[in-house]
């Protein structure tokens, strides 16, 4: 049996076993800081039209791609490998991560914010509208686990979370992980993405389906798969939720493996969440200090750029 255990939401959604519902949250969060959902109402064939439209822009020339590379990290555009390093949140200086990525911010979505410049959209027919509204759904997916964590850490108020991540400019993150024929063998201590715990409050992924590179640190040391379950998404607590709770909650360590010989490309779908940014974190319980939501993500993305001169 997985130790990253599977959520029904639907049983939540529905109204007949909320309670359930919660306590498994609670439970894994508790335990392994990750759990797999299904019943949460995403459609499936948007998530495959989304795959779709980001396995189309990277396949394109990096002549093609470059015209759409962000500036600096954490604002919009393309990332091309080389410029992130996650093991450097944890201050190791590591190889840089071996992937590609797109970010995107939510501000695409009523109400929400710009907070790192504008959105950049590659030229692809049905890329925005395609993207805009599968960020849409995901958005209304990562709500409703606000929800459910605020009763499965035993608050009367089931929006107690939700009331303050209504404007923040999330972070739709879609990273393609090349085969081991184009990246070539891994310098020692390298990952398609390094040790790293995430930073804010939830993260919602798709995984390449059928096939799991992900792995996840237990709280003995212990290194653990994280399945890939069909038309599930994989959630996870980040340090901001962690340290909300009161250290009730893991934000556990995670990695992606390298690329083996027979391993073809992965693409991920990413969607960071994070606290309205100003935000103060205070811990529900315990006497550590709270901290301010947009200086400590700000803070994280810095530490993972990698400079020039690394």
């Amino acid at each position: 049996m997985s130790e990253v255990p599977l959520v029904h939401l639907d049983r939540w959604l529905d109204g007949s076993d909320r309670a359930g519902v919660a306590q498994a949250v609670d439970r894994a969060l508790s335990t392994v800081g990750f759990f797999l959902v299904v019943g949460h109402g995403v459609p499936m064939p948007l998530v495959a039209r989304t795959r779709a439209m980001f396995a189309t822009f990277f396949a394109q020339p990096w002549s093609d791609k470059a015209g759409v590379r962000m500036p600096t990290l954490g604002m919009a555009g393309w990332a091309p490998m080389g410029m992130e390093a996650n093991g450097y949140s944890f201050g190791h200086e590591t190889p840089p991560d071996m992937k590609e990525s797109y970010r995107l911010g939510a501000h695409a979505l009523p109400g929400r914010k710009p907070l790192r410049g504008d959105n950049i959209w590659p030229h692809i027919d049905g890329f925005r509208d395609t993207v805009t509204e599968y960020m849409a759904a995901v958005d209304r997916l990562h709500m409703e686990l606000l929800r459910v964590c605020a009763v499965a850490v035993g608050l009367d108020d089931d929006e107690f979370f939700a009331r303050r991540a209504t404007r923040n400019d999330n972070t739709l993150n879609v990273n393609w992980y090349p085969p081991l024929a184009a990246v070539g063998e891994p310098l020692a201590g390298q990952y398609r993405i390094g040790p790293h715990t995430d930073f804010g409050s939830i993260t919602v992924l798709h995984r390449e389906p059928g096939s799991s590179a992900l792995q996840v640190q237990l709280a003995d040391g212990r290194w653990v798969e994280a399945p890939v379950v069909d038309d599930a998404f994989t959630v996870n607590a980040g340090d901001m939720l962690a340290h909300w709770s009161g250290a009730r909650w893991r934000s556990a360590i995670h990695r992606v493996l390298p690329p083996g010989v027979d391993d073809k490309s992965l693409l991920s779908l990413v969607y960071f969440c994070e606290p309205d940014p100003d935000t103060l974190v205070v811990p529900l319980r315990g006497d550590a200090p709270p901290v301010l939501a947009g200086d400590y993500l700000r803070a994280k993305i810095d530490a993972i750029t990698m400079p020039v001169d690394r």
